[in-house]
């Protein structure tokens, strides 16, 4: 405390607070925010995705024969209504690039 008096250093840490809660208070005039979260889900949401989860039935990996190609036109409808179980259909090598395996380490020097 003694070092600040004598250094007269809160001649220039006072200006310095005060234009930082100016600043502030301009950027944020409503205080502090909070950050946004997404909405929880409705039912008038669930039953527009189940009626186009029905409409576009045809790319349902669920129902679909593994052997029939998706056309590329399919697959990003079919990924946003089903999820990324259609990619394990369209390529192996989607899947392994999203999620690489697990590093092997091994247990000493030499192995």
């Amino acid at each position: 405390m003694t070092v600040l008096v004598l250094d007269q250093a809160w001649i220039r840490a006072v200006p310095a607070l005060v234009v930082g809660a100016a600043a502030l208070k301009t950027a944020f005039p409503d205080g502090p925010t909070m950050p946004r979260r997404l909405p929880t889900t409705i039912g008038e949401g669930e039953a527009v995705l189940r009626m186009a989860r029905e409409r576009h039935a045809e790319p349902d990996p669920a129902t679909r024969p593994a052997t029939e190609p998706y056309d590329p036109g399919q697959v990003r409808m079919a990924v946003a209504l089903f999820g990324s179980a259609v990619l394990d259909r369209v390529d192996d090598g989607i899947m392994n690039d999203w999620s690489p395996p697990a590093t092997v380490f091994p247990d000493g020097p030499g192995e």
